[in-house]
């Protein structure tokens, strides 16, 4: 069966891939965000979650990246490649240089490329992990409103399990800063947000065993995708 798009209101039933494709309230008709499950071989799966399990994380305030930012907003990060300059630079073929033991990262970013379409230019791949008490803060991936319209972000979720009661969720606000979206971290799912709306990871409850682990991939659209 193929994949089919439906829009919030309606059901997605397609057994073998789903896919959730929303518009909504922004005043950039560029900005949707689109839910893929069951598209990561479950095999890669495995070995991206042994992978993720060992590497090594950094306690990340998050006015380092972000001056907006709430002083108290920490966590965790890997940066698993990134470039000098986002706005010119293309990480993808460093994706070669990176070590074997990382090439799940590789493979994973080929099903991605698929899903946006081959015309993109890669920037960077984050891997950032959220426990309890480590809480989103509301951003846009691009500093720069004017580009913001051909941005695409990534994530993929990276737990094993996760429960509705553990919260989590990757919240996207509409221009009126009310949530557009709110998108449970399954495992193996991957959420597509294009046109860099405001967006926060939402933190994990109390009883979540796990954090919340996700890898993020960041990328321009080419001009003739715009």
């Amino acid at each position: 069966m193929g994949v089919t798009s439906q829009e919030l209101s309606g059901a997605v039933t397609a057994p073998e891939k789903r896919i959730c494709d929303v518009g909504g309230a922004f005043a950039c008709a560029n900005v949707s965000v689109r839910i893929y499950d069951d598209l990561v071989p479950h095999g890669l799966f495995s070995r991206l979650v042994g992978l993720l399990a060992w590497v090594p994380m950094y306690c990340l305030k998050r006015t380092e990246r972000d001056a907006a930012a709430h002083p108290l907003d920490l966590y965790w990060y890997y940066p698993v490649l990134t470039v000098n300059d986002r706005y010119i630079d293309d990480a993808e073929p460093s994706l070669e240089e990176l070590p074997e033991n990382m090439f799940p990262v590789r493979e994973l970013w080929g099903v991605v490329r698929g899903l946006v379409g081959s015309a993109v230019r890669l920037y960077e791949i984050e891997y950032t992990a959220n426990a309890f008490g480590t809480e989103g803060h509301p951003h846009y991936d691009s500093p720069r409103e004017t580009l913001r319209s051909t941005h695409v972000t990534a994530i993929v979720y990276c737990n094993e399990e996760w429960r509705p009661e553990w919260a989590g969720e990757t919240a996207v606000f509409d221009d009126r800063q009310d949530i557009h979206r709110a998108v449970i971290p399954k495992p193996g799912r991957i959420c597509l947000i294009f046109g860099d709306p405001l967006h926060a990871a939402r933190g994990i409850a109390r009883i979540c065993p796990h954090p919340r682990r996700v890898l993020v991939f960041k990328m321009w659209l080419s001009p003739q995708q715009q």
